[in-house]
């Protein structure tokens, strides 16, 4: 019933007129000056300038229009095709998985190839949606994210070779009805005059894009759309090694660190590498340690087909509103759930530090991201803006800083790692903030540099009052020895899975850790 009410089935045909996304084919610069193209699947892009401003141009051939324009009446015969609500499970992907399926049905009296019906059977699923020309955007892997800041303004974006360019769609209120229609179905929330915001991720093969909605009367302009795209491509270690987001023997220093229970907090601006990092680091923690990962959105790697001990909870998103399920209630719970590492994802509120903090209170270690620019500022953010007791922030153990550089193509790299050290607490008046030491550094090259050796840190000094230090030397010795053939090879990811479960075999079967 909900998928039937959801799409209006029983109304009548309303693809009568030409399809949105033929419209847009028809909207071309004409005096554009064009610096570069490429196929989009099976669209056109163009880099174009035009008095003074970059465009994104979408454009397809002229055989794929009169195919299009032949074949659209498809559009009409779905409506009402009575197996179009037979679907359980309400989400992006599989509604759009169905639908495609009942186009590429009545695609079948036309005589295409395979591969040409389920190019069409994808478009016209994103035209039933009223999607469609947000399809070439999405589909676009050099696309990072594209905006609408306004029911009347123009769609624009940031394209990783070619900057901010604007393009030649502006939503319809068709459009952005159906957009508003679909976030609060996916992601099982309402908008109102008091939610005025909802954010849900729409999955397509392997592109992940997250899209953030907001309305009047958070939104001045009445609508205001952020589509960011979420690779689902996993990018190892080894992977980050190689592009110089960090070095092996950081990775070996952290890894290290973590798997001996010391805590580990990501910090830096938006879309600069954070969760990426996380998640690398996650994928060569012994398997055998029970992580618990409470997260409003899931962006952590599923590895329990792996044999990772994995629990996935996931909370109310921040935005929603009050009530629900919180980071701090869930946490509580978890306690006495027996984790060896709680993963929390993103820190984005009070209630969200709280439950960081908490957890670290009760002796619990583990990964975390949190926005900010630097390690003084996620202080201050902590102490006046999410009223943390500035002792509780001696529990923070290592930070990494992460940036990205403001040109195109954008690099995300490691710009230092710091690790906290407690301020003495018969001089201290409990009111600032712990000291930090920085241990890795970018040089004016932008070379990642060590500045302390590991058996040089303030964490080693505290791992050597629970374990002696010559067992600490010796896994360390052993750990550099096993990681460091693993981190310069270039493996499948099962290989890898199974490389790092074979690592950690040896490892327990010498050093029980």
């Amino acid at each position: 019933m909900l998928f039937s009410n959801f799409f209006s089935v029983k109304r009548k045909p309303v693809f009568s007129q030409s399809p949105l996304l033929l419209e847009l084919f028809t909207e071309r610069l004409d005096r554009a000056q064009v610096i570069e193209s490429y196929p989009v699947d099976v669209f056109e892009v163009s880099h174009v300038v035009l008095d003074g401003r970059h465009y994104y141009q979408i454009t397809c051939s002229k055989d794929f229009l009169e195919l299009m324009k032949k074949t659209k009446i498809v559009l009409n015969e779905i409506v009402d095709d009575p197996h179009i609500v037979e679907i359980d499970l309400i989400s992006f992907s599989t509604i759009l998985k169905h639908v495609s399926n009942i186009i590429l049905q009545h695609l079948n009296k036309y005589v295409l190839d395979d591969h040409l019906k389920r190019k069409l059977s994808l478009i016209y699923a994103f035209e039933f949606m009223r999607l469609s020309r947000l399809l070439p955007l999405i589909l676009d892997h050099k696309v990072q994210e594209f905006y609408s800041d306004s029911p009347c303004s123009r769609i624009y974006l940031d394209h990783v070779e070619w900057g901010r360019c604007l393009t030649n769609i502006q939503l319809t209120q068709e459009e952005i009805q159906a957009i508003t229609t679909h976030m609060q179905t996916f992601s099982g929330y309402s908008l109102d005059y008091t939610s005025n915001s909802l954010k849900t991720d729409w999955q397509i093969d392997d592109i992940v894009c997250r899209i953030s909605l907001d309305i009047a009367p958070l939104s001045v302009t009445g609508f205001i759309l952020d589509a960011r795209k979420i690779s689902s491509k996993i990018y190892t270690l080894p992977e980050l090694i190689k592009s110089d987001t960090l070095s092996k023997d950081l990775a070996i220093s952290l890894l290290f660190f973590l798997n001996l229970g010391r805590n580990l907090t990501i910090i830096g601006e938006t879309n600069s590498g954070k969760t990426t990092l996380l998640n690398s680091l996650d994928l060569f923690i012994s398997p055998e340690k029970r992580r618990v990962y409470v997260e409003d959105v899931l962006e952590s790697m599923n590895l329990i087909h792996y044999n990772y001990h994995q629990a996935k909870y996931r909370v109310t998103p921040y935005d929603v509103g009050v009530g629900g399920k919180t980071k701090s209630s869930e946490v509580i719970k978890i306690l006495h759930r027996s984790p060896n590492i709680i993963v929390l994802g993103e820190i984005q509120t009070e209630e969200h530090s709280r439950a960081l903090f908490s957890s670290l209170a009760s002796g619990i270690r583990g990964l975390q991201t949190f926005h900010s620019t630097s390690v003084d500022q996620a202080f201050r953010r902590w102490m006046f803006s999410h009223k943390i007791n500035p002792v509780s922030l001696n529990e923070l153990d290592l930070i990494i800083l992460m940036n990205k550089t403001s040109n195109f193509p954008t690099r995300r790299r490691v710009a230092s790692v710091c690790e906290v050290i407690p301020r003495d607490s018969s001089v201290s008046t409990g009111l600032l903030p712990p000291s930090i030491d920085e241990v890795y550094t970018r040089d004016m090259n932008g070379e990642l540099v060590c500045l302390r050796s590991f058996d040089k840190t303030h964490m080693f000094k505290k791992l050597c009052e629970v374990y002696p230090e010559t067992y600490l030397r010796q896994l360390y010795e052993r750990m550099y020895q096993l990681l460091s053939p693993l981190l310069d090879e270039n493996m499948d990811f099962s290989t890898l899975v199974t490389e790092v479960s074979d690592l950690w075999c040896k490892l327990n079967e010498q050093f029980h850790i």
